[in-house]
């Protein structure tokens, strides 16, 4: 069925631009994150709807478009720009060859879309231009934005990227998670709020629930006995694995699970040089990043997840482990203060001293029954945040842009 605003102007197809994240990266490596799990839901859940999806991200290999085939209605276009392996701020000198690769697809299918919705800075510049040329409405989801990172972190952004979210916002709608995240973008960037919509990510509820705490030490291996932090990211400075790492030395006893990185990833040898300088290597165990079905037994073995961030515009590994049914503590920054319930499900620590962090992990590991009770309120409390939730709020959000737009270009009917 076609998505339809008041039977006039249904989404039928919609091109998302992800240049630099591709969906079927596994999270936690490079840095492919949460937003690769938020196209990867939002999208499949739309093409259930019946709407046509195609996903336009950069190339992992040389050669020239590549097409596949992600699901019933849903496409992934990679699309040449710039050797494989490239970090991701390493993108900007190919911008040009991306925008010009999908539109030669676009147009070279011929089908259309309804509108464009961009994701992260690097995606803005050749959204923009893919939804004018084909004369439909732009949508803009930043993820995370520079000056709020500036403010939060002594490290500084790209130039380039504070020039190109400044333009970003001037898209027809941006979509933004958070209430805060309004806030950011008004006060910054003078976006008045009623361009944004507020359309928060999720939770997969079917795949993250509560399960048996033995079992899943049994099947990931873990100390049965151990008292378990738990840490699902990115290994980088900005994600805080470092403060946690740090605050291991003052809680005896407690091991650490790290989840994320890989083999050959810059972040996993700087942890770890961080593990040996604190003396606590032998108490951290170490996982690759792992596909979303294997992260479930991590959540439902550990004892708590920590989640010490800089910044975090959503927080997804903080509701898959509510979900989970263990609690979480969190840093009270960002989209983490409303993801996570302080006292209820989970606590939220001021501040990055590892001190601080060892003083709350330490009080949680110690308090039993605090903690089975925030556990046991955790998965009603990410029931709030299901993937049904978001693809409505999102929808409603492209529905008001398309009314607001009114007639478009001719779009092919979605089939399949």
């Amino acid at each position: 069925m076609d998505f339809d605003v008041n039977g006039g102007f249904p989404l039928r197809r919609l091109a998302m631009v992800s240049l630099h994240g591709c969906p079927l990266v596994t999270p936690g490596a490079r840095s492919a994150g949460g937003m690769s799990v938020y196209l990867r839901q939002v999208a499949w859940r739309l093409a259930e709807q019946g709407v046509c999806v195609d996903i336009f991200t950069r190339s992992h290999r040389t050669g020239g478009p590549e097409l596949l085939k992600a699901g019933k209605r849903v496409r992934v276009i990679h699309v040449p720009g710039g050797p494989a392996e490239l970090d991701k701020e390493e993108v900007v000198p190919y911008l040009p060859d991306l925008y010009d690769g999908m539109r030669a697809f676009a147009l070279a299918e011929g089908l259309g879309y309804d509108l464009v919705h961009s994701h992260y800075w690097l995606s803005g510049w050749s959204g923009e231009r893919l939804a004018r040329d084909l004369g439909v409405p732009h949508a803009a989801t930043f993820h995370t934005l520079a000056l709020v990172k500036e403010s939060a972190y002594e490290g500084r952004e790209p130039e380039e990227r504070k020039q190109a979210e400044a333009a970003m916002a001037s898209a027809d709608r941006i979509v933004a998670f958070t209430e805060e995240e309004r806030s950011h973008l008004e006060r910054l960037y003078g976006v008045h709020p009623e361009r944004v919509s507020i359309a928060p990510s999720g939770v997969d509820l079917d795949r993250f629930r509560p399960g048996d705490k033995a079992a899943a030490r049994r099947r990931t291996g873990l100390d049965p006995d151990a008292k378990i932090i738990l840490y699902v990211g990115r290994l980088e400075p900005f994600k805080g694995p470092d403060i946690l790492v740090r605050a291991l030395a003052d809680i005896p006893g407690a091991a650490l699970v790290v989840v994320g990185g890989g083999p050959v990833d810059e972040g996993a040898w700087w942890l770890r040089r961080v593990a040996e300088e604190a003396g606590v290597s032998s108490r951290v165990v170490w996982r690759e990043a792992m596909p979303q079905e294997r992260l479930p037994d991590y959540y439902a073995a550990a004892d708590l997840l920590a989640m010490p961030s800089r910044h975090e515009s959503f927080g997804h590994a903080a509701l898959e482990s509510m979900a989970s049914g263990t609690p979480v503590l969190a840093a009270a920054v960002g989209g983490l203060r409303e993801v996570v319930a302080d006292g209820v499900t989970g606590r939220l620590a001021a501040g990055h001293d590892p001190a601080v962090y060892a003083a709350h992990i330490a009080e949680m590991l110690d308090d039993d029954a605090g903690r089975a009770r925030m556990g046991a309120a955790a998965p009603a409390w990410a029931r709030r945040f299901g993937w049904e939730r978001a693809c409505a709020d999102l929808r409603a959000a492209y529905a008001q842009t398309l009314a607001l737009w009114g007639q478009r270009a001719v779009v092919q009917p979605c089939v399949g």
